[in-house]
């Protein structure tokens, strides 16, 4: 009894130097959402990020990179990628120079012609980033290997968000993009604040108690978060139609024509990226891409 007393204790202490709920460390999420997100429980044996990449790679792969997915493929396939992206292994991952390099897409929730549809051609959708010139192209090419017949290059240049929400100006194309957006069952919560883009995280009793008596300091600290470590604002500059090897039209974008990019898994060979219009969660797509010519 006095063993068996003993280790309750000593449970007990471990779970609180860890930050965890004594009543709900040891139960089973019971949605999607939880189980990309919760702390793994103490003890337990976790899934591996090479797990957890195949299982990603074996549920994208009859959805033809995305685009013959349907809505129960597409809410089993965003739960094994949060589960991935809660693995990341860097903390900056924007400034990581892993970065770099050509990335093919695997699967994506977008539009075309970010899908790697053009029209009624499908292609594979690709990018090649530069960070020494901080410049990156997004490539779709129809064809095969070295019979390329019908290829868009987009311009584009980077650089770190600084946090501020980009103005939306073409309601059309925002109501395509956001058909993109994936939800889980408890992703609609009093704890997330789109209204800023900026996920809130739970606040322990002793964190809400103390928050009591520090007056605006969390307004203090979302100003001084560092999205950059996580995030690129990015400007699209031309895009150029070529058809076999040849350029058949350019077109220049129109000024501040950007995106929000945000790097929620980065290794060295998968790269995730929630990508939007505004920089507000609600209309983040997800690209799931691996290195070019891994896959």
């Amino acid at each position: 009894m006095v063993k068996r007393r003993s280790l309750a204790i000593i449970n007990s202490m471990l779970l609180l130097a860890f930050g965890l709920d004594t009543a709900s460390t040891f139960s089973r999420p019971t949605s999607s959402r939880q189980t990309a997100t919760n702390r793994v429980p103490l003890f337990a044996t976790s899934t591996t990020t090479d797990e957890l990449k195949s299982q990603v790679l074996v549920a994208i792969e009859p959805t033809r990179r995305g685009l013959s997915a349907d809505a129960s493929k597409k809410l089993e396939v965003e739960t094994k990628i949060r589960a991935l992206e809660a693995k990341c292994p860097i903390k900056e991952p924007a400034r990581d120079a892993r970065m770099a390099g050509e990335w093919e897409v695997l699967y994506t929730t977008a539009p075309p012609p970010s899908n790697g549809q053009l029209g009624p051609f499908v292609g594979v959708a690709k990018q090649d980033i530069d960070l020494v010139n901080k410049t990156y192209k997004n490539i779709l090419e129809v064809g095969r290997n070295n019979n390329i017949w019908l290829s868009a290059v987009l311009q584009a240049t980077w650089e770190e968000w600084d946090g501020s929400l980009l103005e939306e100006k073409n309601a059309k194309g925002n109501k395509e993009w956001k058909s993109g957006v994936i939800e889980l069952e408890n992703d609609q919560n009093p704890e997330s604040d789109d209204s800023n883009g900026k996920a809130l995280m739970k606040q322990s009793p002793l964190e809400s108690f103390l928050s009591i008596f520090s007056g605006d300091k969390k307004k203090d600290d979302e100003k001084t978060l560092d999205q950059g470590a996580t995030s690129w604002k990015v400007d699209f500059k031309t895009i150029t139609i070529i058809f076999f090897g040849i350029p058949l039209l350019k077109n220049t974008f129109p000024d501040d024509t950007a995106r929000v990019w945000k790097m929620s898994y980065l290794d060295d060979d998968t790269r995730i990226v929630r990508a939007g219009r505004t920089g507000k969660a609600e209309d983040d797509v997800v690209f799931y891409m691996v290195r070019d010519n891994t896959y």
